[in-house]
């Protein structure tokens, strides 16, 4: 990405570099002029890693980035100085951009040599134009081997574990693998709102189960309690501009988190629900919020005056709903006082 820049303030130039030994020619080529006109300016050259299917075999190439990209970090005037001896570097320009010359912020250059440290230097590369970006979450990894890096996350199917998409200049993008999702915080859903919604749903059952062990005094399993942690802790940061889905989220976000103990987050949802309360329309999505906070807040006339009964049950999801009505209201699940 491209950034503005101050000729006396040092940045990351992303060069042009032809040569036939490219990493190691490179550093040479840097340290030789760095020792010879006592600068010091930073180079980042690592290999990078694409797909090759040969032979109908998949197998992991090491190449060049985009075959001649190096990145070296500098004021502009000792850079332009490497750029004018002949050594193979030269400015790539940008005449897209209101800058001409193609720069990369600090920020930016941490997160991708964050990557290559994780990967040994040996950077995963592709080209962004073979994914849909749109098709992620923007996440921020919380936790493991890269805090910080903020990119689009790919979930694998049937898997616990994604790759983060980082788009480092233009079309030019590299990715970490297997990173756990409970590493990560969402800061912006995609716009595949089924995938959204399908995610919320999985997670009902999941709360229900701790709801009735929260109501009885039971002690809540681990397993239990981490699928409760990494929902909220993913989802509650996250942006929904789905009115309907937002406030069915902050409503199990409440449950969830004073369950955990979180009572800070539990009310600070609480009071999101409460001013998106009205867009709720769909009257199993009302009953089922009804029951967490009747459960909750331990209120049963608020859950028997607010019961489905006059509803007819068609899905495994909303005869789930039934049942813990059922259950609340059954004498073996007192005391709701």
């Amino acid at each position: 990405m491209t950034s503005e820049f101050r000729e006396d303030t040092p940045c990351w130039f992303v060069l042009n570099y032809i040569a036939t030994n490219f990493q190691n020619q490179a550093e040479k080529e840097v340290d030789r002029f760095n020792r010879g006109h006592e600068r010091n300016l930073e180079l980042f050259a690592p290999t990078y890693v694409v797909r090759e299917v040969k032979d109908g075999e998949v197998r992991m190439k090491s190449i060049k980035l985009t075959f001649h990209y190096v990145f070296v970090r500098g004021t502009f005037s000792d850079v332009k100085f490497l750029c004018s001896q002949p050594n193979g570097f030269s400015f790539l320009l940008d005449r897209s951009a209101a800058v001409k010359y193609a720069v990369i912020s600090d920020r930016d250059m941490t997160h991708f040599k964050n990557i290559a440290r994780a990967y040994k230097n040996c950077l995963p590369y592709f080209s962004l134009e073979d994914i849909d970006l749109e098709d992620g979450d923007l996440v921020e990894v919380i936790n493991g081997d890269m805090p910080g890096l903020i990119g689009v996350y790919i979930p694998k199917p049937k898997s616990k574990t994604g790759d983060i998409v980082l788009s480092i200049y233009n079309k030019v993008g590299t990715i970490a693998f297997d990173i756990k999702a409970k590493d990560v915080r969402v800061l912006e859903f995609s716009k595949n709102y089924t995938r959204v919604n399908d995610q919320i749903d999985a997670f009902v059952p999941h709360l229900l189960k701790a709801l009735r062990l929260f109501h009885s005094k039971e002690a809540i399993p681990n397993s239990v309690l981490a699928k409760l942690s990494v929902f909220c802790s993913r989802m509650e940061v996250a942006k929904l501009n789905n009115r309907k889905l937002n406030a069915k989220l902050q409503a199990l976000l409440y449950g969830g988190n004073y369950i955990l103990g979180r009572i800070s987050a539990a009310e600070q949802a609480r009071a999101t629900y409460g001013k998106i309360r009205d867009s709720v329309t769909n009257e199993w999505t009302k009953a089922l919020i009804n029951l967490i906070f009747s459960v909750i807040e331990n209120n049963h006339e608020r859950m028997l005056s607010m019961a489905p009964t006059s509803l007819d049950a068609t899905s495994k999801a909303q005869l789930t709903v039934i049942k813990e009505y059922q259950y609340y209201l059954s004498a073996t699940a007192l005391p709701i006082c």
